[in-house]
């Protein structure tokens, strides 16, 4: 009887050892980097590179007449924002007349309609003229996007305004016109 007793003292340390020893969990660290993101695209209405619009101010049929207006354009501004810590966590887009003159008499208005996912922000019509050729039309933008594709984005809806009387024909041109996404 002592023999049989003797495999299982020998056993117990054994077992104590590995229950004492034994190991219920793991745990690593995981990094994460989401890189910050402020990318901007001005395109036409098939996601195509934007091209020259042109608004042709013609002479009425009748004489006496004034100037008819000219039918409004759109172009779609698309872009991608990933906020960052404050300051860099809200962002706005900005238009500046960059090259050549508007037209005297002329007003050009932009108007913004905004589309996407996210924080887009809000959006506020502004009008260039001879004497101001910029403005934001978009602030308050955070983490979102507009899309990529065909007809997607902010429209960008540009309106002439202009009196008869005011134009001046000597003043025709070409201008340019820059989109800015920035901090706000």
């Amino acid at each position: 009887m002592k023999t049989s007793f003797l495999p299982i003292f020998l056993g117990l340390p054994m077992a104590l050892s590995l229950s004492a020893w034994g190991q219920t969990n793991a745990n690593h660290d995981v990094d994460f980097t989401i890189d910050e993101a402020a990318m901007i695209r001005l395109v036409d209405g098939s996601a195509g590179p934007a091209t020259v619009m042109n608004f042709h101010v013609q002479a009425p049929a009748i004489p006496g007449q004034g100037f008819p207006s000219v039918a409004s354009q759109n172009s779609y501004l698309q872009f991608t924002s990933v906020k960052g810590a404050s300051p860099d966590n809200v962002r706005q887009v900005d238009v500046d007349l960059i090259g050549g003159a508007l037209p005297s008499g002329i007003q050009l208005t932009i108007s913004p309609n905004l589309n996407g996912t996210g924080v887009l922000g809000v959006a506020a019509p502004i009008t260039l003229s001879a004497t101001n050729g910029s403005g934001t039309l978009i602030s308050g933008i955070q983490s979102a996007y507009t899309g990529d594709g065909a007809g997607e984005g902010v429209i960008l809806n540009y309106a002439l305004n202009f009196a008869t009387q005011n134009l001046d024909a000597a003043s025709s041109g070409l201008i340019t016109l820059r989109y800015t996404i920035s901090n706000s």
